[in-house]
């Protein structure tokens, strides 16, 4: 949402956030929803909304929760904009009730990043089809699903109410979806989302400036980095995150050290408080949290393939930056990865989700520079043509312009 409130802004049009939480950015482009509603706050109107967040932590969405943000359509901040456009709507600051009355004043598009809006709890189902039809007796909230779940699960399992609850929502509400592939348009259509206004696709955007390729020795010495060993790059901003699939790119690293001549190194960005081992130092490097874009971008170009190991994902924003660095992806087939690599285009997916598959892949590509390069070259050329941030920006604005123009007529 950033990069698109900043595209918006050097445009000439004007955006302004409303965030569920204090961040960096400042006022007047920036608004903290506590400040926004805080008069609404009152004695009695407190007391639901505690208990009706108690409520939320122990079954899932609930009427009462967050109850003051049912006053947004009254806010000065509803009232100066022409058009709303929702993102994330959990973690624990909104009430998913305000939905009929907002998109009953104003055009309301809802941009999801994940299936939380469809299922009766989880931001990704993984193999679980339930959400189609309806939730319930959910495996994400049973002692092992609880492990790999998000958002965090609550006390019992309360999916089938909230599922029926989102479902009533939607039916009083008129949206404007916007996903980010084909994979997660499909997904809509079968969902309680199916009858929404609209079901829009729009990429993510890169910056294709910043994320560009870059002379591989250079960057490398740079980063302190060999110039001759093949690299493996794995990122997510933290590593201890089960679903980003960290432990498959490690084991299948650590499985090929003794099976290759010259085996490759190991590189990651992103939190890896927790997850060093000192045994595997010769073969894994850790960046650490990496901030700066250009130095991200740098790490992309240094490595010779990204191990995009997620295992459930709408469209992993770390590949798309990768293949606009030119650095092909290896991973799994889940979601959007089989069109993100052109089926084998611009990248390969493992067999079977085990490491043991993927350790397999790697060995057969490694020491192939050719098709290293041409699938990198290839991931350059897919990333101009679909996935520049300005001309997605474009396609938000077209769409904004089309709903309000459907407004007036």
């Amino acid at each position: 949402m950033q990069r698109l409130h900043d595209q918006l802004l050097a445009k000439g049009h004007e955006s302004k956030f409303l965030i569920g939480r204090p961040g960096q950015a400042n006022p007047p482009l920036v608004n903290f929803i506590g400040d926004v509603i805080s008069e609404y706050g009152t004695i009695w109107v407190s007391l639901m909304s505690r208990l009706g967040n108690r409520f939320d932590d122990l079954w899932g969405i609930h009427p009462w929760a967050y109850r003051p943000t049912l006053k947004l359509p009254q806010t000065e901040l509803f009232k100066w904009a022409q058009l709303i456009d929702l993102r994330n709507l959990f973690g624990d600051y909104i009430n998913l009730w305000v939905l009929p009355e907002l998109s009953r004043n104003k055009p309301v598009v809802w941009r999801l990043p994940d299936m939380w809006a469809l299922t009766g709890h989880c931001a990704y189902p993984y193999d679980c089809q339930r959400w189609i039809t309806g939730c319930y007796d959910c495996p994400l909230l049973t002692e092992e699903g609880r492990k790999i779940v998000e958002p965090p699960p609550t006390r019992w399992d309360g999916t089938k109410r909230v599922w029926r609850a989102k479902k009533d929502i939607y039916s009083r509400s008129r949206l404007h979806v916007i996903v980010t592939t084909s994979w997660m348009k499909s997904n809509v259509e079968q969902s309680i989302l199916g009858n929404a206004m609209s079901i829009n696709v729009i990429s993510n955007g890169v910056d294709l400036e910043v994320y560009q390729p870059y002379e591989k020795d250079e960057v490398r010495q740079e980063l302190d980095l060999p110039l001759d060993r093949k690299i493996l790059l794995f990122t997510a901003a933290d590593l201890k995150n089960l679903r980003k699939g960290y432990i498959y790119a490690k084991e299948a690293v650590v499985g090929i050290q003794r099976k290759m001549q010259d085996p490759p190194l190991l590189i990651t960005m992103g939190n890896a408080k927790g997850v060093k081992n000192k045994r595997s130092s010769s073969f894994i490097r850790h960046f650490g949290f990496v901030r700066e874009k250009e130095r991200q971008a740098k790490i992309f170009a240094a490595a010779d393939l990204f191990l995009c190991t997620t295992l459930a994902d709408a469209q992993p924003q770390t590949a798309l930056e990768s293949m606009a660095c030119g650095t092909p992806l290896v991973g799994f087939d889940v979601g959007p990865m089989a069109d993100l690599t052109g089926y084998g285009k611009r990248g390969l997916l493992a067999d079977e989700i085990t490491s043991e598959s993927l350790g397999e892949l790697l060995q057969k590509i490694i020491n192939q520079p050719h098709m290293i390069t041409e699938m990198g070259e290839n991931c350059r050329r897919k990333a101009i043509r679909d996935f520049d941030i300005d001309a997605q920006t474009n396609k938000y604005i077209r769409l904004y312009q089309e709903i309000l123009q459907e407004k007036h007529s």
